[in-house]
C-alpha cells in the first residue's frame, strides 16, 4: 500500500495532483493548509477510488468541505495519529503531540504546519514505546532552508513500511 503524505499546499492543489500522477497512491493523507475546496480535489484525484483523509490547518478557514482538526485511524496494524499541528502547538515542542499520539494508543504520529520536513522515532511520555514522528515539510512554500517536499509511506501486509522524504 501507497501513502502519500503532504501539508501545507496553501491553495496549490495542481502540486497534489502532480504528485498523485507520479506516485500512483492508494490513499492520500493532507496535513492541514490545503487553502482549496476539498470536494474538487477529491474529484480531480479520482476519490473515492483514492482515499483521501483531509485534516483542517490554521490557514483553512476558507476551505469549503469537512476538514477533520485530527484523525486517528488504523492500517496494516499501526495506529496513525493525524494533525495539522498548531492546535498541539508543535512550534514549541513535539511532546504534547507525543503525548495525544500516545492517548489514542497510536505508533505513528504525522503533523505538517512546520513546513519543515521531520521523520523520528520519539520517546512515549511515560517510557511507553517509541512513536515514530513525520512531518512532510510543504509542497508549496518550504522554510528553514528545505525544499518543496512530500513523503511516500510503502506499507507492507505484514505492517512492515518504510518512509522517504521526496523533493518536487
Amino acid at each position: 500500500m501507497v501513502l502519500i503524505i503532504v501539508s501545507d499546499s496553501h491553495g496549490r492543489s495542481d502540486l497534489l495532483y502532480r504528485i498523485a500522477e507520479l506516485e500512483k497512491p492508494d490513499m492520500i493523507l493532507h496535513l492541514g493548509d490545503l487553502e482549496d475546496s476539498k470536494d474538487t480535489v477529491e474529484r480531480q484525484l479520482g476519490a473515492p477510488k483514492i482515499p483521501c483523509v483531509f485534516i483542517k490547518g490554521n490557514c483553512d478557514f476558507r476551505s469549503q468541505g469537512e476538514l477533520l482538526n485530527s484523525s486517528v485511524f488504523t492500517l496494516k496494524g499501526h495506529r496513525f495519529y493525524l494533525t495539522h499541528g498548531h492546535l498541539v502547538h508543535v512550534n514549541y515542542g513535539l511532546d504534547t503531540l507525543v503525548y495525544t499520539a500516545e492517548e489514542n494508543r497510536c505508533d505513528i504520529a504525522i503533523f505538517g504546519h512546520t513546513h519543515v520536513p521531520f521523520n523520528e522515532f520519539m520517546d512515549g511520555s511515560f517510557g511507553g514505546p517509541k512513536i515514530h514522528v513525520l512531518n512532510p515539510g510543504s509542497i508549496a512554500l518550504p522554510r528553514g532552508g528545505s525544499s518543496k517536499s512530500y513523503m511516500v509511506m510503502n506499507l507492507k501486509d505484514d505492517g512492515a513500511y518504510d518512509v522517504t522524504l521526496k523533493k518536487l
